[in-house]
């Protein structure tokens, strides 16, 4: 549970260093010079490390949702799966609107010749997939649970929600009513 808090953490730095990546590419660069100030290299350097660390935490957090679906601790693996379901929702969001600025002012930078090169346009989607697959591992691991404690109560189809963006949220919320329904009814 350390590391998925860990992850969750790391996620919101990560989101914050993002948000100077402008400022700093605008004010870290010397006027007379036009090269980067030392500050400014410093910054990317732990953007760069952060980026790495963070994608570190969250292989070794799907791989703790796995361990814990193994072991069959299943109140840690739900809390994790809501913390990292749930309570991200304001990174996604507030990513998505940093992804948007990114591609805007990518295009508008280069007079709309990064149209024509794909990859960087895809990279702040890259980005932002690996974290929902990394989450996802905690939501094919409760749809398991689930699957194992109701039977065929719950659909096949969650497994695959749990990786697709934002239909992991609506899934994550469908699941979490429909195992209100069937706890009453037990």
């Amino acid at each position: 549970m350390k590391t998925v808090k860990a992850f969750f953490v790391m996620l919101y730095i990560q989101l914050a260093l993002q948000y100077g990546f402008f400022p700093v590419l605008g004010y870290g660069t010397d006027e007379e010079t036009g090269k980067m100030k030392i500050w400014a290299i410093v910054f990317f350097v732990v953007l760069a490390i952060s980026f790495i660390a963070v994608q570190i935490v969250g292989c070794l957090s799907a791989a703790a949702a796995v361990k814990m679906y193994i072991k069959s601790e299943y109140e840690p693996l739900k809390k994790s799966w809501l913390l990292l379901k749930l309570k991200t929702i304001p990174f996604y969001i507030l990513n998505f609107i940093f992804g948007l600025v990114y591609i805007i002012f990518l295009i508008g930078a280069s007079r709309g010749l990064a149209v024509l090169a794909v990859i960087p346009i895809l990279v702040p989607i890259w980005y932002t997939c690996a974290f929902i697959v990394q989450s996802g591992f905690f939501g094919a691991a409760n749809v398991a649970m689930l699957r194992k404690k109701y039977g065929d109560n719950i659909s096949l189809i969650h497994y695959v929600l749990q990786f697709v963006p934002v239909l992991d949220v609506i899934s994550t919320i469908l699941l979490k009513s429909k195992c209100k329904k069937l706890q009453t009814t037990e």
